[in-house]
């Protein structure tokens, strides 16, 4: 039989084990044990703990208590940053070809007088404008093993180079995503021997900063329909000849005649936004005209939805659909997939595909779409 036992003393004694942090046992009015609530900064599962905490009950007091009367809070752990070791460069490696730029970063950092080695690559298109990119990216595979560790997961958000003080500055901005949040963090580094071994440098500063969130300037970012809105309503005023803003007065007009309504002239009635995107960039009849691989490459009926005069745009989009033919995009944002593949596009929007994912990207914020060496032929495109 289980010996008499206060609710204080099993608490205390389950206080002493490693994955309890707390703990509080509830019991009914005949001394039965109703719940036991456990808070844990172990990164154990429910079902060890419980198993750890009956046992303990068992062979402490013989006392067996069913393992779903425990109830079991997890602490939210906030990885520190600052407790990943400080690493240095030991070699970096470019090669810069025609066909593309790699990059070859290795760090050294010691734990516990052990000297360790990280070695991150990276590659990307040919040319001088990936360069620098290319090695930061080259220098956070380094560093991701430390960062996974914390529960980050790095990643390149912006790199510049700037003239500051009298010197060359690299500036690198790194986001680290975790589950609770993505922070962002920059860091600088002087150029003194070569850019490249100041990005390195950059990078290294980032992810040593603390961890803090750092909010925007300017709160929420500006409403797109309201730029629209602006911008339809600086050209209607261009095209009625007024170069002041709507319901301004007209030059030599008094303040008398400003506020005075003119006969015969009637207010523009508010428009839909729906419209007023319509109004600027005019969808093709019958709607935006989505056109796939498939419709394409299909019979007469489905070639008939392709219009007969197609732009440009339209002719270079419908062949990369038809190839298939990898491409890198550049966002007018500083964004850039490396490595995409159109599946779709309308009037707006492509529809492509990034690792087996596919993604919407907006045509208004496109920079560049450059495919890798020259498409092919085209087969089977209807004229």
């Amino acid at each position: 039989m289980p010996r008499e036992v206060f609710a204080e003393e099993i608490e205390t004694f389950l206080e002493r084990l490693d994955a309890v942090a707390a703990t509080r046992v509830v019991a009914n009015e005949a001394g039965e044990i109703e719940r036991i609530y456990v808070t844990t900064e172990s990164a154990r599962d429910d079902g060890a703990i419980r198993r750890a905490i009956t046992s303990a009950l068992m062979s402490q007091f013989n006392l067996p208590v069913d393992g779903w009367r425990i109830q079991i809070a997890h602490f939210e752990l906030t990885p520190e940053l600052e407790s990943l070791p400080e690493c240095r460069l030991a070699r970096l490696e470019e090669t810069i070809t025609e066909t593309l730029t790699r990059a070859q970063v290795e760090l050294r950092y010691e734990r516990e007088g052990v000297p360790k080695t990280l070695i991150g690559t990276a590659q990307a298109p040919p040319g001088q404008a990936h360069r620098l990119r290319t090695v930061a990216t080259a220098a956070i595979e380094a560093l991701r093993p430390l960062a996974q560790r914390s529960g980050n997961k790095p990643s390149l958000e912006g790199l510049t180079l700037m003239p500051f003080a009298g010197a060359t500055v690299a500036l690198a901005a790194i986001s680290m995503a975790s589950e609770r949040a993505s922070l962002l963090h920059v860091g600088a580094a002087v150029v003194s021997t070569s850019e490249a071994e100041a990005v390195v440098g950059a990078v290294l500063d980032a992810v040593r900063k603390p961890t803090r969130p750092v909010e925007k300037a300017g709160g929420v970012r500006p409403d797109r329909r309201h730029q629209i809105e602006g911008l339809r309503q600086h050209y209607e005023r261009l095209l009625r000849g007024d170069g002041g803003p709507a319901g301004a007065p007209e030059p030599g007009g008094t303040p008398e005649t400003a506020g005075t309504p003119v006969t015969g002239v009637a207010a523009a009635p508010a428009q839909d936004p729906d419209q007023q995107l319509a109004d600027i960039r005019p969808e093709r009849e019958g709607g935006a005209a989505i056109v796939t691989r498939d419709e394409i490459r299909g019979d007469t009926q489905s070639a008939a939805k392709v219009p007969p005069r197609a732009s440009v745009e339209d002719v270079f989009y419908r062949r990369l659909v038809v190839t298939g033919a990898p491409v890198h995009i550049r966002c007018r944002d500083g964004y850039e997939i490396p490595t995409a593949v159109v599946k779709e596009f309308g009037t707006y929007s492509l529809l492509v595909e990034v690792n087996g994912v596919q993604e919407l990207v907006f045509k208004h914020g496109i920079i560049a779409i450059r495919p890798y060496g020259p498409l092919p032929p085209e087969t089977g495109t209807p004229s």
